[in-house]
């Protein structure tokens, strides 16, 4: 026999292999997104709880929450922001506009930046994007850019007496 067809089978045969792994790989993986998003819908009720008592001003607690990282900034004085014609999304109407807080002591916010990856560093009067070098102000507005927009994500959240509840708004 020819060692060429030989060589021909077997590779024939491993291809034949080859594609239906792949195949069942795939039609596995239709099945499997699925469980994965009802287990993150049912991550997202998780409500967390914060002590507040005794944070410092310019102090940062960190908390995790369905797998991201929340801050909260215990502020310094009351913030001065420039006037902007930038007219900001609120995701709750309990939100200050422009301090885009429940309270004007505290910020709470995501730990990310844009880059949506690295964390934020305190540069004691705003944040900067360890990625990105962007640079914001306490109230999560892009700094070095002039007139743009608020960046950084808010969690839902709410406080009550000395907690911070992050998870959920507070039902009016």
């Amino acid at each position: 026999m020819d060692k060429r067809l030989i060589y021909r089978v077997v590779l024939k045969i491993l291809l034949s292999v080859a594609l239906l792994v792949l195949l069942v790989v795939f039609v596995r993986s239709l099945f499997i997104g699925s469980n994965e998003t009802q287990k993150s819908q049912e991550m997202t009720s998780v409500l967390v709880s914060l002590d507040l008592e005794g944070m410092r001003k310019g102090e940062i607690r960190k908390i995790r929450l369905d797998g991201k990282e929340v801050a909260v900034l215990k502020r310094k004085g009351n913030p001065q922001f420039r006037p902007t014609k930038y007219l900001p999304k609120i995701p709750h109407p309990s939100l200050n506009g422009w301090l885009r807080s429940i309270t004007q002591d505290y910020f709470v916010y995501y730990n990310y930046g844009d880059s949506g990856n690295c964390p934020l560093f305190n540069e004691g009067d705003g944040f900067k994007d360890t990625c990105t070098s962007m640079r914001f102000d306490t109230s999560g507005r892009e700094k070095d850019k002039g007139l743009q927009g608020f960046r950084l994500e808010i969690p839902p959240h709410y406080f009550q007496d000395d907690k911070l509840f992050i998870g959920a708004w507070q039902e009016e």
